[in-house]
């Protein structure tokens, strides 16, 4: 039991460490950012719906011994929302996250600054509010 709370409580300090990929396009208000990136997210799922086969799921489990829920489509769904960013303009980056999240969050272009203009270049960061919602700041 003590292994498992262990391994959890790393996982957590882990997941900020970890480098988050985002799609970037400079000289756009964050507010902007936020539309394309729901405009492109609802499109994907119109276009490729989840699909939750049941004999998908019956073999899984009679192989694994494990029942699970599978989507069919999430691949072709993601790759439908990555065409839909990249049609927009954006460029697929890798950002490291930032080394002081508390001052990112109050200095970086985010969720509560959304009228600023997002500028990801040399010496970018990320951090993320409380629902996930990215933020880029400067190290």
């Amino acid at each position: 039991m003590k292994r498992i709370v262990l391994v959890s409580i790393c996982s957590v300090f882990l997941a900020g460490c970890v480098n988050q990929e985002a799609f970037i396009k400079n000289n756009i208000t964050y507010s902007k950012y936020e539309q394309d990136v729901a405009h492109c997210k609802t499109k994907s799922t119109q276009d490729v719906p989840v699909n939750r086969s049941p004999g998908a799921e019956l073999a899984i489990a009679i192989f694994t011994g494990v029942y699970a829920v599978q989507d069919a489509n999430a691949e072709a769904r993601t790759a439908n929302y990555n065409s839909c960013m990249i049609s927009k303009g954006y460029q697929r980056v890798e950002l490291p996250a930032c080394k002081n999240s508390s001052e990112a969050k109050k200095t970086g272009v985010g969720p509560l600054t959304a009228s600023r203009k997002i500028d990801v270049g040399q010496g970018s960061c990320y951090a993320a509010d409380t629902q996930g919602r990215l933020i880029f700041a400067k190290q």
